[in-house]
């Protein structure tokens, strides 16, 4: 299972060249597209969020000719339940960084290449913040004017999915799957909407599966289905079957084996934590028992078995307590009373 199903379903459609240009093609300005040469549109390497906001970041980086020149597209998925109002300047920030890497490997270079970055939002409710970095800056309207030139323009392209209907997103000229990914994304907090509706993106999910890659990434959106409405896999298995029909039921039966697996792995390693926990805890335990038997030999002499006996069963609070008394009390009956 993913420490963050979000992240994993989002980079593993849209880290795909093919996936990612049907996303941008239908975000950005029209002219801009125009202008673009998809065919040279490449992937880059790298994540430049902020550590503290990677369980609520995901970014994917592409480079482009633009009217001959290299061009840098910034895809950066937001999936926090509350829109972040310093969103668009933390845009900045990672722009900032993209630009970094990009000397770093160009060092001669004199001038820098044009980022465009793109916002994909999903959260509880529609975008209600500053979308460019101007917006954010506290200048006062009678010296605005004065400030001219000296005040940043830096806007964001946004791609609210919460305004989008099913109709908007399975008539955007994409892959299947990336039709799929933004609906998943979109619903992903309404878990049972999510599974409701699975029979209106049925025709997308058959598309999906008939696609070169069509088990791998019909086996991507199942899992996300999956993790995100806490639901056991023959009951999902169920769901899909009667929603999308038999024409997936092969790649449906080998998708709910694999998650049947992960979900046995998931099981085995949870036991395993805790059972080193459950291991720490008695070998603690076990410890604070010893040392509470040599102060009981040391006060009161060659302890009875039946002491012994009972110090080594005794739990961790019984152990604090007949510690505290060790000192003051005149037997052992005094130390191990119930009192």
């Amino acid at each position: 299972m993913s420490k963050n199903p979000h992240d994993a379903l989002f980079k593993h459609a849209f880290s795909q060249v093919a996936h990612a240009a049907g996303e941008l093609r239908s975000v950005l300005p029209a002219a801009l597209v125009e202008r673009l040469d998809f065919s040279t549109l490449t992937a880059c390497p790298g994540s430049f969020v902020d550590e503290a906001l990677a369980d609520t970041h995901a970014d994917l980086l592409f480079s482009a000719q633009l009217a001959g020149r290299p061009a840098l597209l910034y895809l950066l998925l937001e999936h926090q339940s509350t829109v972040d109002p310093l969103m668009a300047f933390r845009v900045v920030r990672y722009m900032v960084r993209i630009w970094d890497g990009w000397l770093a490997d160009h060092r001669d270079a004199r001038s820098l290449p044009v980022i465009v970055p793109i916002v994909v939002h999903h959260g509880d409710t529609g975008w209600t913040a500053a979308v460019a970095i101007e917006e954010l800056l506290d200048i006062p309207a009678e010296v605005r004017d004065a400030l001219g030139e000296h005040v940043p323009r830096l806007r964001f392209v946004l791609d609210d999915l919460t305004l989008q209907s099913d109709a908007a997103l399975q008539s955007r000229a994409m892959t299947a799957l990336g039709r799929a990914v933004l609906w998943c994304l979109r619903d992903a907090r309404k878990p049972g909407e999510l599974l409701r509706k699975l029979g209106r993106w049925a025709h997308v999910f058959r598309e999906v599966e008939r696609a070169a890659d069509g088990a791998t990434a019909l086996l991507a959106v199942l899992r996300y289905i999956w993790e995100v409405c806490h639901v056991q896999v023959d009951e999902l298995q169920q769901i899909v079957l009667a929603a999308i029909g038999e024409e997936v039921r092969d790649a449906m039966t080998t998708a709910a084996d694999r998650l049947r697996e992960e979900g046995r792995l998931q099981g085995r390693q949870e036991g395993r934590q805790e059972g080193r926990q459950e291991g720490r805890r008695e070998g603690r335990l076990e410890g604070e028992r010893a040392v509470l038997l040599r102060l009981l030999t040391a006060r009161f002499g060659v302890l009875p078995e039946s002491v012994v006996a009972r110090v080594n069963a005794a739990t961790s609070g019984d152990v604090e307590r007949w510690a505290e008394r060790v000192l003051d009390a005149g037997s052992l009956a005094e130390v191990l009373g119930d009192a």
